[in-house]
């Protein structure tokens, strides 16, 4: 009996020590994009980057934001991804989000 509550109780710790490191964060960049499919295609594609959540692009701005895991990737990451689809990428900024 004891040892279940001392089990449970180190995996309540466990996973309370992780959510307080897991912190969701927002970079936002200047992309060279020029029409719609480069618009789609940075939307679609950089989704599947480890670590990303979500990813909204503006054709108007010219602006790729990126909501993000911290523990698994990086802005730079983010920004080197951007680029292997071929445009260039520039942070604007980057804001913390819990």
């Amino acid at each position: 009996m004891f040892v279940l509550l001392g089990i449970a109780f180190m995996v309540a710790n466990t996973t309370e020590t992780y959510a307080q490191k897991k912190v969701d964060k927002t970079v936002v960049y200047e992309v060279s994009m020029h029409c719609k499919s480069c618009k789609a295609k940075i939307e679609r594609d950089l989704a599947f980057e480890k670590g990303v959540k979500e990813v909204t692009a503006s054709l108007d701005e010219k602006m790729v934001t990126v909501k993000y895991d911290d523990a698994k990737t990086t802005p730079e990451k983010i920004a080197e991804a951007i680029k292997k689809l071929g445009y260039e990428a520039k942070v604007i900024e980057e804001k913390k989000k819990s």
